[in-house]
């Protein structure tokens, strides 16, 4: 079964072009956003090689700021160091 997401991946799994519309981006995003543990701090040069193992379209950078931008990923003021923020339960 086919979802919106596979329009913007290729057979690998690998992001091949960057949706026009912001609702497309953000599946696109956190999508992108599960090749990163929890719990894990990275360096940019790290984020950069999983997004670069994850496209094909060749702009790591844009992808990068797409991932701050929707916090799927934070990072420290000086851009060293990224993380994927907790997440917020919901107790019943």
């Amino acid at each position: 079964m086919s979802t919106k997401l596979d329009n913007f991946l290729d057979p690998e799994r690998k992001i091949r072009n960057w949706p026009v519309k912001r609702s497309n981006q953000k599946l696109v995003i956190e999508y992108l956003g599960t090749k990163f543990s929890n719990e894990v701090e990275y360096t940019e040069a790290e984020v950069n090689e999983i997004i670069k193992q994850n496209h094909t379209y060749n702009d790591h950078c844009c992808l990068r700021r797409e991932l701050v931008d929707y916090h799927v990923l934070e990072r420290t003021g000086d851009g060293r160091v990224y993380w994927k923020p907790r997440q917020e339960t919901v107790s019943e």
